[in-house]
């Protein structure tokens, strides 16, 4: 896997699409080289939430996107990842 390491090089804003860009009727951008805010790339999940983002804002079908788990307002979990290390 040759290029497994572009997805965690530095970047700026705005180095990525956003999945659904302003005033797109017909495309959207797929997959970890595409933009969501707050979530982490080369996860299933990251993939999937921007299907959903593109199928939902496309077809408008008044439908949520999985939100993303936020982990780091968490602090039980946290402690949980800690311990889970520590071992």
């Amino acid at each position: 896997m040759p290029y497994i390491d572009s997805l965690f090089m530095p970047r700026a804003g705005g180095d990525r699409p956003e999945v659904l860009p302003k005033g797109a009727t017909n495309f959207a951008f797929l997959g970890e080289f595409a933009e969501v805010p707050t979530d982490c790339v080369f996860t299933v999940e990251y993939s999937v939430r921007t299907a959903q983002m593109a199928v939902y804002g496309l077809f408008e079908t008044g439908k949520e996107v999985t939100p993303v788990y936020d982990s780091v307002h968490k602090p039980e979990v946290l402690m949980k990842a800690m311990h889970a290390i520590s071992r």
